[in-house]
């Protein structure tokens, strides 16, 4: 269903109606624009006004009657300065939320930084496609705009790259169109893919309004699914789940990560490895933070570590219920996730309340459908990448049909570097979904309830005489290995489904 959103530009005057001089112009709207540019089709005056900013100053060149003071936009040299190439810096002084946008000369928002920053000067590199663009800085108070020339292509992001607590005085400037009576202004908007073009003439109080169709991008996901088909043989392709799989005992309710970034991690337990760092995943509940230490038959958080064959289906075993815990490698189910045992399967015995809840819609892929993806298919070695997203190490995986989102970058490599080269935000990796791009975090393992979190674990359908065999990558060294892991190791799942031609 389509809807329509209405943006009204407000024209106001001071208390005197007709004798003003300046008119503040305001625009606002049920969706964040972009840019708005407001121009003089006279004397071709024309001011961009970049998301946040939505206010601008029009002052008449004759002066009559009274002026009135008006909130203005801010644009201040002092707050705002290029230091060449792809450095900025921001001058603040006093602690507040500094909201950084990198623009395209059209006035699209391609680069998002929000955080609570110091007073004193801050220094930002910039990293995007070799262009030019504009850099808008603001804060609840000040907004200003500098051009950047990027000579080479960089990892997209914006980091900051250095802080002094000295801050220096700041002197604000007014941004202001000047006009003669009788000038025509136009107003144009641009949100997403769409463009609105306004004029008038300012003879008095006015409003303005426009009309828009909301554009909600197509979601890739349909019922738990990536909708973007991955080779896992010559002739058979699967859909990943959108994120790593779930359980909330309390509930008996199985889901899916509602982002690919989620995990449950936590690591607090020194009993095998002492010198492990503290660590914590970004799964909530009720605004408490879920550990995978806490596993229990009534925890009311989730878990996403699981010993092999804990679906909950009775096999046998004496270790099969997600949230058992056992250190006895015999004590969980020995063989694989096939025939009469397909039900050791998590996706094959339960429903997952995300994923289309029916049991039987998902699966876990084979050891050689894993290896065909990451290491046969063709351009594989193009199409897998260390990443961080969101904050989070993990693995890229790019389908067989991609296309790069415009204004972003995607670095392949297996090296350690490359988490720290190639970065996204989570506004940048909505992005990269949308166009089919799968990420594998490295959420670490759990051994009894010790959890502990230096590498990726995948788990396979595929058993043999050695153990479990499964996709690990590190975090130290980084490359795919099919390894065998013990039963009692409990360790990520990602279920996929068959492409039906």
């Amino acid at each position: 269903m389509k809807h329509f959103y209405i943006l009204i530009a407000f024209l106001l005057g001071g208390s005197t109606l007709f004798a003003q001089t300046n008119y503040t112009c305001s625009f606002s709207a049920n969706v964040e624009m972009d840019s708005i540019q407001v121009k003089n089709t006279v004397s071709k005056e024309s001011k961009m006004l970049y998301s946040p900013a939505t206010t601008i100053t029009l002052q008449q060149n004759k002066q009559q009657g009274n002026e009135e003071t008006c909130f203005v936009t801010t644009n201040n040299a002092n707050f705002l300065q290029s230091l060449g190439g792809n450095a900025v810096m921001v001058t603040l002084t006093r602690e507040t939320l500094l909201r950084i946008t990198l623009y395209s000369l059209d006035g699209k928002a391609l680069i998002h930084y929000y955080e609570k920053m110091n007073a004193g000067q801050h220094t930002f590199r910039i990293g995007a496609n070799a262009g030019v663009y504009v850099l808008v800085a603001s804060t609840s108070t000040l907004s200003a705009s500098v051009k950047l020339l990027v000579r080479e292509n960089a990892p997209v992001g914006i980091g900051r790259i250095e802080e002094m607590a000295i801050p220096a005085i700041l002197k604000s400037v007014d941004d202001i169109i000047t006009f003669d009576e009788g000038d025509e202004f136009e107003v144009t908007r641009y949100y997403k893919t769409q463009t609105d073009v306004q004029s008038y003439i300012i003879t008095k109080k006015k409003e303005v309004t426009y009309s828009f169709i909301e554009e909600t991008p197509l979601s890739i996901k349909e019922n738990g699914a990536i909708k973007a088909a991955f080779s896992v043989g010559n002739d058979k392709k699967i859909y990943f789940s959108q994120g790593n799989l779930q359980y909330q005992a309390s509930t008996n309710t199985w889901r899916f990560a509602e982002n690919q970034w989620n995990f449950v991690g936590k690591c607090k337990s020194t009993q095998y490895y002492p010198n492990q760092p503290q660590d914590t995943g970004n799964v909530f509940v009720d605004g408490v933070r879920c550990e995978n230490e806490n596993i229990s038959p009534t925890y009311n958080g989730w878990i996403d570590l699981f010993g092999w064959g804990t679906s909950g289906w009775e096999s046998g075993a004496k270790a099969y219920q997600p949230y058992d815990t056992s250190t006895a490698k015999n004590d969980y189910y020995q063989g694989g996730a096939t025939g009469n045992s397909a039900n050791i399967d998590w996706g094959v015995h339960n429903p997952i309340s995300n994923g289309g809840n029916e049991a039987g819609l998902w699966r876990l892929p084979t050891i050689k459908e894993w290896e065909y993806l990451l290491v046969s298919r063709p351009n594989y070695s193009e199409k897998r990448g260390a990443a961080t997203v969101n904050g989070v190490k993990g693995l890229i995986l790019l389908p067989d049909d991609w296309t790069l989102p415009e204004g972003l970058t995607f670095k392949s490599g297996m090296n350690n570097n490359d988490f720290k080269n190639c970065k996204y935000t989570a506004e940048e990796w909505t992005k990269m979904e949308e166009n089919g791009a799968v990420f594998l975090p490295l959420a670490g393992y759990r051994r009894g309830i010790s959890v502990i979190r230096n590498n990726g674990q995948y788990f396979s359908a595929s058993y043999s005489e050695y153990g479990i065999e499964h996709v690990k990558f590190s975090e130290t060294i980084i490359k795919i290995v099919a390894s065998f892991s013990s039963p009692e190791i409990a360790i990520s799942v990602r279920l996929v489904k068959d492409v039906e031609e």
